[in-house]
């Protein structure tokens, strides 16, 4: 694979923003059915952000499918230049697991850390997360990502990877 640098994805910050703004949205009317069903503490990491981010109004939801659409098609035009992406799948060290729902700090580590992961799922493109090893007992890895209809390339890479820093998984958890 040809590998180069590139200063980063496209609209990332609208992104992320635009993502918040449309699920809060979605799962404000339902909020107290849904919550149940997450399970305790599950919906710790959606109500700390539903906190923060008000739902849309009509008007508001249909200016940011206008910017989902937009973001799509940044996306489309980025991978046509790019056919792969190779990044991290968690932007910083690996945290300990609950960090997420213990406070607004975690969470907001938490939602920072995995940006690429939602940037990719909003965006509708393919990814695949490999395995890369232990970093402080932790797993890390990194996510490669392509264009729509093209897992098969995604999945090719993926596996360039693990054939060259082995099979990872699964992880014990008592080491």
């Amino acid at each position: 694979y040809e590998v180069c640098e590139v200063p980063d994805v496209p609209r990332l910050e609208e992104t992320l923003d635009a993502y918040d703004r449309i699920t809060c949205t979605e799962f404000a009317p339902a909020w107290p059915a849904v919550r149940t069903l997450l399970g305790e503490g599950g919906d710790r990491y959606i109500q700390l952000a539903m906190e923060r981010t008000p739902p849309a109004t009509a008007a508001e939801l249909v200016g940011l499918m206008g910017t989902w659409l937009g973001i799509r098609r940044s996306w489309a035009e980025f991978l046509d230049a790019h056919p792969l992406v190779l990044g991290p799948s968690f932007t910083e060290p690996p945290v300990e697991p609950g960090l997420e729902s213990r406070d607004r700090a975690g969470r907001d580590r938490v939602a920072s850390g995995m940006r690429l992961c939602t940037a990719t799922s909003f965006a509708g493109v393919p990814a695949v997360a490999v395995p890369t090893g232990l970093r402080d007992g932790l797993p890390a890895g990194v996510q490669i990502i392509g264009r729509a209809f093209r897992e098969d390339l995604c999945l090719a890479a993926a596996q360039a990877v693990e054939d060259r820093l082995g099979v990872l998984t699964p992880v014990d958890p008592r080491s």
